[in-house]
């Protein structure tokens, strides 16, 4: 970085260090001023950038300790605390990569990975937001891991922090662009919603689970065989879970969960019963699960769809269900996108979530209001360069463009 100095006595000031907002260690926005210290409402607590932005990514390593204070993202944390986070909790059975949001106090799950993690490691997870599409990248940071849609927070500060309301180790935390593309749908299923809203036991999709002891079954991770073990002896010596949760902050696990999958909701809402849930990923130990859900849904009378094989059959689905989702803000490419993943229909939910937010319905304005009006310009200018290289879908293509163009006409 080359740093011009302009006072007689050579001397570098924080005023004068160059202010990236992408492919930046939080570390060195600390430095300059940029970031500072954030909390949100669940008491996660660390280290945030101080402006607020609308498309971003962060990534960092975030440590899980079984259950205890756990690393991670937040994105988008506004006043009072409302936020999304991302996080690996070891603790939770075969559904260790969680994506949370916190709106009003309640927490709500929104998208995880089915998958089992060992504790006390660190793992480098990313959480990527663009308009109104989440994605979560865990390790390998070009496949994203799980993706969601929600509309609830529009723009916020980004940061990295955990689950203690003390610091963290912010210098392994960047701030990056959004990432594309995303998995596509391999079943669409409608879900009640179970929870009470506490951190505890989120609100989330009910999806039927099928708990069974590690020790009955072969071929798992070795590192799940040694939580089992702990639990074995614990329970041995007179322990009860309770006890166990109270001395060691968590129960050693000991059950898979064979029903899990991986699934992001779209639009999820816990005032709705029902809601949409986009499965993208079978159970990690036995195929079969995704099947299984569609069967239960099906005997519930609950809705059950079949992945769009192309954009306009995407389209319909989404016309069909928003019948009966009065309460969906996000529109047909969002919907579009999640089930296909095709990065096209990324660039035009993003142009879509500007339009809506500041020239159609106005219903986070206010949020965006607080974005810097330069990254705005930015993101906007870069939303119309991506559209101009787009080559399929021509119609709607040309349409995105027209609604850029139309919101750098009129401002905010």
């Amino acid at each position: 970085m080359k740093i011009k100095v302009e006072i007689p006595d050579r001397s570098i000031t924080r005023a004068k260090l160059e202010y990236p907002t992408e492919d930046v260690n939080l570390g060195y926005l600390m430095t300059i001023g940029k970031a500072t210290y954030v909390r949100t409402s669940i008491d996660w607590a660390g280290h945030a950038t101080v402006d607020n932005f609308a498309d971003k990514a962060v990534e960092a390593y975030a440590f899980d300790n079984n259950g205890g204070p756990v690393n991670g993202l937040f994105e988008r944390v506004v006043d009072g605390g409302n936020a999304y986070l991302t996080a690996c909790a070891s603790g939770l059975a075969t559904r260790d990569y969680v994506h949370q949001k916190l709106v009003a106090n309640s927490t709500s799950d929104v998208a995880w990975e089915a998958v089992d993690l060992p504790s006390y490691r660190s793992y480098f997870i990313r959480l990527s937001i663009s308009g109104s599409t989440h994605k979560g990248f865990r390790e390998d940071m070009t496949t994203p891991r799980f993706t969601a849609t929600d509309t609830s927070i529009a723009s916020g500060r980004w940061g990295s922090g955990n689950g203690w309301v003390r610091g963290n180790p912010f210098r392994d935390a960047w701030l990056r662009a959004p990432s594309s593309p995303a998995p596509p749908a391999q079943a669409i299923l409608e879900l009640d919603v179970e929870g009470s809203g506490a951190s505890e036991d989120p609100y989330r999709p009910a999806l039927s689970q099928n708990l069974v002891e590690i020790q009955s079954l072969t071929g798992l991770p070795e590192f799940l065989y040694r939580e089992a073990k702990k639990y074995e002896i614990l329970k041995a010596k007179g322990f009860t879970d309770e006890e166990m949760r109270l001395l060691l902050g968590s129960i050693p696990q000991h059950q898979v969960d064979l029903g899990a999958v991986t699934w992001g909701a779209f639009e999820f809402s816990e005032k709705s019963p029902t809601n949409i849930v986009i499965i993208t990923g079978d159970n990690p130990y036995q195929q079969g699960a995704i099947q299984k859900h569609i069967e239960l849904a099906k005997n519930k009378n609950l809705k059950v769809l079949s992945p769009p094989r192309n954009y306009g059959e995407a389209v319909a689905q989404y016309q069909r269900l928003r019948r009966d989702f009065q309460h969906w803000l996000a529109g047909k490419d969002n919907y579009a996108y999640q089930v296909l993943g095709l990065e096209e229909l990324d660039i035009f939910q993003n142009v879509d979530f500007y339009f809506g937010e500041l020239v159609e319905h106005r219903t986070h304005y206010q949020q965006l209001k607080q974005v810097p009006e330069a990254e705005l310009w930015r993101r906007l200018e870069v939303l119309e360069e991506k559209l101009s290289k787009v080559t399929v879908l021509t119609e709607e293509r040309d349409k995105h463009i027209s609604k850029v163009k139309e919101v750098k006409r009129l401002g905010w």
